[in-house]
Parts: structure tokens; sequence; C-alpha cells
């Protein structure tokens, strides 16, 4: 967060989908119509906040929102910008969203059902959620563990992660709401389609969360061995199985 900057500067503001400029104080963001090769202009120095469009969709930094709650912004020279937000530290809020905030506004000017996906990076099990909310509707739960890499994701309601989140988005303005869950876990950036494309960049040979890259490795999860059991009553006689999410993990049927 920049000091002595309002928290209306602070709200990045896209235009998505359609030929629009909006200006806030200092600044101001002219985008082209939605398309692959769909120009992007900026100016009164939001170049660090904004990146050049990709593809169909548009990308908005994670450190760009309004911070409040304790979001605090990190340095990472992996991260895009090499920056990237996270949660405060040792504090969960499993059963709704905790008090940290980072909030977007955009605008779209054609209706429609769009995705949205996040490149995150979460280490565990334990440190792998978020909770998300669009134009003041219900929370998600967005959960995925993908080990010490940056990752893109869509997304999904908890441990859906075969469905993505489609939102119904009127022509207008829009904000998305992250807050926090767990600590541990980081954000760097954000991805908004309309086509359903998904962001380039996911390398890895890994396939989170069933496998997630720890080291160059890819580690399974219990749950992905299957027929097994994550439990050291059911697992005390059996041979054990290396998880990244359990501690004690078997094989109970072949």
């Amino acid at each position: 967060m920049r000091s002595g900057q309002t928290a209306a500067q602070r709200v990045t503001t896209l235009v998505i989908a359609g030929l629009a400029s909006w200006a806030c104080d200092a600044q101001r963001l002219d985008v082209g119509a939605w398309s692959p090769d769909a120009g992007l202009s900026v100016e009164a120095g939001t170049a660090a906040d904004v990146d050049v469009p990709a593809n169909s969709g548009r990308y908005i930094e994670a450190e760009s929102g309004e911070l409040s709650g304790g979001f605090s912004i990190g340095d990472d020279p992996s991260a895009s910008r090499q920056r990237y937000i996270a949660p405060p530290a040792a504090v969960t809020s499993e059963q709704e969203p905790g008090s940290a905030r980072a909030r977007y506004v955009f605008q779209v000017s054609s209706p429609g059902a769009y995705l949205i996906w996040g490149r995150i990076r979460s280490p565990s099990a334990a440190t792998n959620r978020f909770w998300v909310q669009m134009d003041g509707g219900a929370w998600y739960k967005w959960r995925i563990s993908v080990g010490d890499i940056w990752y893109w994701d869509d997304f999904h309601s908890d441990v859906d992660y075969g469905t993505p989140l489609r939102f119904e988005l009127a022509a207008g303005n829009h904000e998305l709401v992250i807050a926090n869950c767990v600590d541990g876990v980081a954000l760097d950036r954000l991805y908004i389609s309309a086509s359903g494309d998904e962001p380039e960049g996911n390398d890895t040979e890994c396939n989170p969360p069933h496998s997630i890259q720890i080291g160059g490795i890819c580690l399974p999860s219990c749950g992905s061995l299957r027929g097994t059991r994550c439990s050291p009553s059911i697992c005390a006689d059996r041979p054990l199985l290396a998880a990244y999410d359990c501690t004690i993990c078997c094989q109970v049927e072949p």
C-alpha cells in the first residue's frame, strides 16, 4: 500500500469487455474492446498496478486492491511484478470470513457468465484457502493446495475442485472482495474472463490438489492414493504411504 494514498485511489478499476474510460483522482484506465489483441493504455503512473491483457481476459495485480484488516504486501522475485498479498499471521477464520479484506472494483459492458482465477501459493493443506465474494453475495471458501510454487486456479466452492464458480454479471460496476481464512497462503494476481480460458503459466507436472510440487517433486495427497485412510488407528498394522496432507496414510483396499 502506498503511503499517502487514499482508499479510493487504491481501488483498481478495470473496464472489461467493452470500450470505456474511468477516472478516480489521479488514476485513469482506458481499456479497449475485449479481444485477444485488445490494447490497454495506462496514465498517471498506474503501470505498477495494471498489467497488459493477454488472450481474452484481464489481469489485476493482487496488491493493487484496497487492502484492510491486516492484509500485507510481500516481495517475491517469482511473483508478477515481484509482489503479492498475504493475510494476517496467526489468524484463522474457518466458519466465516475473517476481518481482513482485499477489495477490487471493475466494470463490464457486456453481461455474461464470468470466471475468475487467482495465482496462489498455498504450501499445505493447513495453509491453502481464502474466502471470496462477488457483489455482496454469498461467501465461498476457495481452497486448493499447490506446494511451494505459484499456481493459477479458478474460484470454486471449497473442495469442489472440478466445478468453477461462474458469476453472472450485468453490464456495469462490480465488486470482488477477498477475505482471510488461514495464514500462510499468498495471492499474486487475478484473472477475469468471460470466455472461460485459462491464464498461462501452469507448467508443473503435478496435479494440485491431488499432487503438489514441493522441492521439484510431486507429492500425492492421501486421498489421491486409491483406497487410503488418514488414521493412526486404522493404519497401525499397515504399510505407510508418503502423503503431503496427513502424517499417517495407508492403503486399506488394494
